[in-house]
């Protein structure tokens, strides 16, 4: 049977096994945290290579953290690498998927990268989350011009237009006039 000096040795020791563990645990979580607050400034300062390296090290200590699959897909997104953004802003979603910035910018991500019916999907899921998202709407309308869906387009350019953007003046102009016109002559 252990002495009470014994008895309290391992006490000790227990207790100061669990203060070094929750040390450990509280100093990845803030190596993760500055490691990714430098990435954000980094990114914000245009500086994507050295971003994604901070990012890189933040995922590291915690590779579930959805924020910093998106930070780091939009630096690679900047750095025209759509692929690798694309596959970022994936993981992003499957950690979190009630984020409408992470649709946005996959949709983004994926149109310059040549796939608008991803795209369309993608800005879609984005108005389903955040439906007065008048940028989302803006930039599906593109998207459907690009494609042909013509009355799609200025359905998206009207409600975007609705909400304040002023940039799909210029589509309904172009696209939508014509379309309202020909609707009346046919009648």
């Amino acid at each position: 049977m252990p002495t009470a000096v014994e008895l309290v040795f391992q006490l000790f020791n227990f207790i100061n096994m669990r203060f070094i563990g929750i040390i450990v645990f509280i100093s990845l979580l803030f190596g993760c945290q500055s490691e990714y607050n430098l990435g954000i400034r980094q990114l914000k300062e245009g500086q994507y290579e050295l971003a994604i390296e901070s990012f890189n090290f933040a995922l590291d200590r915690n590779p579930r953290n959805a924020d910093v699959y998106y930070a780091r897909g939009l630096s690679r997104g900047f750095l025209d690498n759509y692929t690798g953004a694309i596959a970022d802003l994936t993981r992003a979603i499957k950690l979190e998927a009630d984020q409408p910035n992470y649709y946005f910018y996959r949709a983004y991500f994926k149109s310059l990268h040549g796939n608008n019916r991803g795209s369309i999907a993608d800005f879609s899921r984005a108005i389903e989350i955040e439906p007065y998202w008048r940028e989302a709407y803006y930039n599906r309308g593109v998207k459907f011009v690009h494609m042909g869906l013509l009355e799609d387009a200025c359905m998206d350019f009207e409600t975007a237009k609705y909400l304040g953007d002023t940039l799909s003046n210029s589509y309904l102009n172009l696209y939508c006039k014509p379309i309202s016109s020909m609707k009346k002559e046919k009648k």
